[in-house]
């Protein structure tokens, strides 16, 4: 049997593509350039899942920083199958690395439109748009994507870059995000009260206090008390609907022996934010124990209830009520 040579290069791409598209699909680069020496990329110039050859090449050239023959291989590439916009998505992305803002603009703009229901396309246009603080773009392309089905992803990133261009707080951000919890009702509550926050704070004032908390984090593990609370208490004053703020808080001044300022906050915990994971009350019972008030066995027992465990200890609240309260 012998095959016509149009088959013998079908055959011969084949092998080419299966690493190829395997590599796409893991975000890989196993391929070197110079494997490609017998890969023909005009016959076939499509892979069998529609992807340009050219296109998926270009990627092993951006891996070595030969970024203009990357380009050449992607403009080549769009003529393969103009349908896929795969390709004017990576040189939106080429362009805006380079802050080439009007042609990222363009690439990504067509393929937003193109395929509008696809993350990475949303994702790159999203990208320019917050770069040019290009508010009226933005809601023309969630006008479309609010329509979606199955679209939690598409309204997460309008309104986290809707809020980034915004100078000040948005009111009609949060009634979208009361349709967004009412249309996708089994969503994280974590995160929607989280989205939420950010918000109702502006950006720049919640990415403030997480991270002058997480400053905290580091100078209480440091046994450094006194500077973990300092910052704790910025973070509340940034954002006082945090509850973890208020523990960390709580414990730091417990290893101070501030036990009154560590009960007011840990009761703010308990009795206000009402947490479900027991470790407030775990805490606080140990505390109260310490300083020879019986009161901490109730907090124990709760936490027992709860079913608390202390991650770093692995001490079980129901072990440790039994221990110190039933023994």
């Amino acid at each position: 049997m012998t095959l016509s040579f149009g088959s013998y290069k079908k055959l011969s791409s084949s092998k080419y593509q299966a690493l190829m598209i395997f590599d796409f699909n893991s975000n890989t680069r196993s391929f070197k350039i110079a494997d490609f020496t017998n890969l023909d990329l005009n016959f076939p110039n499509i892979t069998v899942t529609a992807l340009p050859i050219k296109y998926l090449k270009a990627r092993y050239y951006l891996e070595i920083d030969s970024v203009e023959t990357a380009k050449k291989l992607i403009y080549e590439s769009m003529k393969s199958n103009p349908y896929i916009y795969a390709p004017e998505i990576l040189l939106a992305q080429i362009y805006l690395s380079e802050n080439k803002l009007d042609s990222a603009l363009y690439y990504s703009k067509r393929a937003f439109y193109g395929i509008t229901n696809n993350n990475r396309h949303r994702d790159t246009y999203f990208d320019v748009l917050a770069q040019l603080k290009d508010s009226i773009s933005l809601d023309s392309a969630f006008v479309k994507i609010r329509k979606i089905d199955r679209g939690l992803d598409h309204w997460v990133d309008y309104i986290m870059t809707r809020n980034d261009i915004n100078n000040k707080p948005d009111k009609r951000l949060l009634s979208i995000i009361e349709e967004m919890a009412n249309k996708y009702p089994n969503q994280d509550s974590i995160r929607l009260k989280g989205l939420k926050r950010m918000v109702e704070l502006g950006g720049s004032r919640y990415t403030q206090a997480l991270v002058v908390a997480e400053r905290g984090n580091i100078e209480f593990k440091n046994e450094n008390y006194l500077e973990a609370i300092d910052l704790f208490e910025t973070a509340i004053y940034l954002d006082d609907q945090q509850y973890l703020f208020y523990e960390n808080a709580a414990m730091a001044y417990d290893n101070l022996k501030e036990y009154s300022k560590a009960e007011e906050y840990f009761d703010k915990v308990i009795y206000d934010f009402k947490t479900k994971d027991g470790k407030s009350e775990f805490i606080k019972g140990l505390m109260l124990i310490k300083n020879n008030n019986p009161k901490g066995c109730k907090y124990l027992e709760t936490a027992a209830i709860k079913n608390y465990t202390d991650v770093e200890s692995e001490l079980k609240a129901i072990n440790i009520f039994r221990q110190l309260c039933q023994s």
